[in-house]
């Protein structure tokens, strides 16, 4: 395979990303068996080499590629059609939502099977091809995601039970899992703490980041939660499993997540604004898959619990977020740029 200046053998089979063949594939005589689908909003030296990684590491079965960009103002739309003309960039007119720019590119995807991937991952050796090879084998499974680690290699907690009131308690943002990550309650909410980490098993839910679904499954339960941004990778696991599907996580199927270092993270209103978001995409979720009324006590807790727990999740982001706030203003007030009132437009 190419490295990323384009250098070097080619694998047989398969087209590099620079290639001739559209979108990446190895070509029309042979079936489409993956669409890989990577949404974008301002990230684009991640985009890149998230792209370049798939480049180096790909699978051996004929694949495309769509990069829907979110109306990016970095460049990152212009960067993909002229480093990689051959691949499918759809652009937004304006930042939609994570989900719906997944699912313009669901509408197109052709493949057997469909990957989401997010643009702050890197695509390690063999990866892809085990994801695929687990579908083949286990008819059984309606979607599998890989596992996820951290730059200095630790593993992400990316494979859980599905959402529960105990995850508000236990879940990996709680205080007690932080404080004390192997007790027998976080355990239970975060798997890759408890099971066999050698062999595949049945999860509640996988991280979107990075998911492969079967193209029938997709038909059957329909497209990404457009309203969800958080909890959205466990609204369509809860979903699948619904309609009669397993989810799986494959320990044996790695992906470096650069978690949080693209362009939905960088502000500090957009960081504030995310702890709004996740508690708001808390009560969607449970109004969504909570069959009781309104007014049935459970509704009244959880509307309860979800206000406290956001109160003391904003204050938290809040008192993290300051000090750095007044350094960077006491930093501008000190420059000559600070004499005529300018402030650093980072944190806005």
């Amino acid at each position: 395979m190419p490295n990323a200046s384009g250098e070097g053998p080619t694998r047989p089979g398969v087209e590099s990303l620079r290639g001739p063949a559209p979108s990446g594939s190895a070509g029309p005589s042979r079936a489409l068996v993956l669409s890989i689908i990577i949404a974008n909003y301002n990230a684009c030296d991640l985009l890149v080499g998230c792209l370049e990684s798939i480049s180096r590491h790909p699978p051996t079965a004929p694949f495309e590629i769509f990069v829907v960009d979110a109306a990016s103002s970095d460049g990152s739309a212009e960067a993909v059609r002229t480093r990689l003309p051959q691949l499918q960039t759809l652009r937004n007119e304006r930042n939609l939502t994570y989900g719906a720019s997944n699912n313009r590119a669901l509408g197109l995807a052709r493949a057997r099977y469909v990957y989401l991937l997010n643009n702050d991952t890197l695509v390690l050796p063999g990866a892809l091809d085990a994801m695929i090879a687990f579908l083949e084998e286990c008819p059984a499974a309606g979607a599998v995601g890989s596992k996820l680690l951290n730059g200095h290699g630790t593993i992400q907690a990316s494979v859980k039970s599905l959402p529960s009131a105990a995850s508000a308690l236990f879940g990996a943002r709680s205080v007690v899992s932080r404080l004390f990550p192997n007790n027998r309650f976080t355990r239970r909410q975060l798997l890759h703490l408890c099971r066999d980490m050698s062999r595949p098993f049945t999860a509640g839910l996988v991280s979107g980041a990075s998911v492969m679904i079967r193209r029938e499954v997709i038909r059957q339960v329909g497209d990404l939660d457009d309203r969800l941004f958080y909890h959205i990778d466990a609204d369509y696991c809860r979903r699948i499993w619904d309609a009669g599907w397993k989810v799986y996580y494959l320990p044996s199927a790695s992906i470096i997540h650069l978690s949080h270092q693209g362009g939905s993270m960088v502000s500090f209103r957009r960081r504030v604004r995310s702890v709004v978001e996740f508690h708001r995409g808390s009560y969607i979720y449970f109004r969504k898959h909570d069959r009781r009324p309104q007014w049935h006590p459970m509704h009244v807790l959880a509307v309860g619990g979800l206000s406290a727990r956001f109160v003391m999740s904003f204050l938290l982001q809040l008192a993290k977020e300051l000090p750095a706030a007044v350094g960077c203003r006491r930093t501008a007030s000190a420059s000559p740029a600070g004499a005529t009132g300018r402030t650093d437009r980072s944190l806005t």
